[in-house]
């Protein structure tokens, strides 16, 4: 379950875990922008799966109260060995409309979730929402 948001419209510091449903419900439906970039989180989550990404986190305005996110940020858990499919990865790396997304390994990953989501850019703790896969 994805906590209420404080009140400066963040989620609680953390990553809160959801299904791609409950990220829709929660996230994707408050306007047209919202709507389109949860089209493009499902493209992502789709390619993802299927080129072997492990964990897929979700930052940015997108998971705070604002009406109409710029964006959505989002960090790919990669390993060398579990990549299985390559047109799906390329994908990836040419980019999604309204996505930020960063395919990295484990160190980055760390860093991503424990570091540069967890703050925003007055340094106050936040947190961000990793997809059930």
């Amino acid at each position: 379950m994805i906590p209420r948001f404080n009140e400066t419209g963040y989620l609680p510091p953390g990553v809160h875990r959801a299904t791609i449903e409950e990220i829709e419900a929660r996230f994707g439906r408050r306007s047209e922008v919202r709507r389109a970039q949860m089209d493009s989180v499902r493209w992502m989550v789709e390619l993802a799966v299927r080129a072997g990404v492990e964990r897929i986190v979700l930052n940015g305005s997108f998971v705070t109260d604002i009406m109409e996110p710029n964006d959505v940020d989002c960090v790919l858990l990669v390993r060398a060995d579990s990549l299985k499919d390559p047109a799906a990865e390329d994908a990836l790396f040419q980019g999604l409309p309204f996505l930020e997304v960063a395919l990295v390994r484990p160190e980055e990953f760390n860093y991503f979730v424990n570091r540069f989501f967890a703050f925003d850019r007055d340094r106050e703790a936040k947190g961000m929402v990793e997809v059930t896969l």
